[in-house]
Parts: structure tokens; C-alpha cells; sequence
């Protein structure tokens, strides 16, 4: 006897579980480009980190100056931001602060405002 024919349920789940393993290998690529992204940033931030206090110290023994080396082209750098699950011991940097700040209240501005004038009088 033939084989029957895939057709309804059977195709359909078929199609899927070809259609997950496919979005489950290029989810598995996209993770596997962000970690050598990541690694590839932290070195960049040592190398940075170098090149600054190499900087640092030629201007300070008094080789050079800060503008003559913004001359010759080795400008300061900014400093390299890495995402939070990049930083050491998987610690985001702090800001400073703890708590976010409360939003002012501006029902009464609004509140005034809605009325016509700003003691609640019309301006005609």
C-alpha cells in the first residue's frame, strides 16, 4: 500500500516544527554574534583604557602637550559604554543615585490654566 498523503494536522504540524527550528537557529546565531560583539567591546575598552594612560603619562613627563598631541591626531577618546550583562561581575555602573526622582505635580498649573486665566479669571 502507498503511503498516505501528508495533508491537514499533519502538514501543518510539520510545517511548524521546521519553521521553530529554523527561528530557533537564528535566534541561537544572534546570541552567538552579541557574545563575540561583547567580547570584542571589552577589549576595545582595555585597549582604550591604554591608550589613554599612555596618553596621560606622555603629558605628564612633558614629551608632549595636550594640543600637540590633538595635532599629530591621538585625540582623547570617549569612553565606551558596555551593556549592563557586559560590565565586571554582571554589575550595571551606578549613577549616583538610588531612586529615581518624583515627577512634579502639575495638576494645579493644569488646573488653572484650564479655566481661562491664571487666577481663574477670563482674559477678555
Amino acid at each position: 500500500m502507498a503511503p498516505r498523503k501528508r495533508s491537514g494536522r499533519a502538514a501543518a504540524e510539520a510545517a511548524y516544527a521546521d519553521l521553530l527550528k529554523e527561528h530557533t537557529t537564528l535566534v541561537g546565531d544572534v546570541g552567538a554574534y552579541y557574545q563575540s560583539y561583547l567580547a570584542k567591546l571589552q577589549a576595545a575598552a582595555a585597549e582604550r583604557e591604554r591608550y589613554e594612560q599612555a596618553r596621560a603619562a606622555a603629558i605628564k613627563a612633558g614629551a608632549v602637550s595636550n594640543e600637540q598631541l590633538d595635532q599629530l591626531g591621538y585625540k582623547k577618546t570617549p569612553k565606551l559604554t558596555l551593556p549592563v550583562d557586559a560590565a565586571p561581575n554582571g554589575q550595571a555602573p551606578r549613577s549616583g543615585r538610588s531612586r529615581p526622582r518624583p515627577r512634579a505635580d502639575h495638576s494645579a498649573k493644569l488646573a488653572t490654566t484650564a479655566v481661562g486665566g491664571r487666577d481663574g479669571k477670563d482674559d477678555c
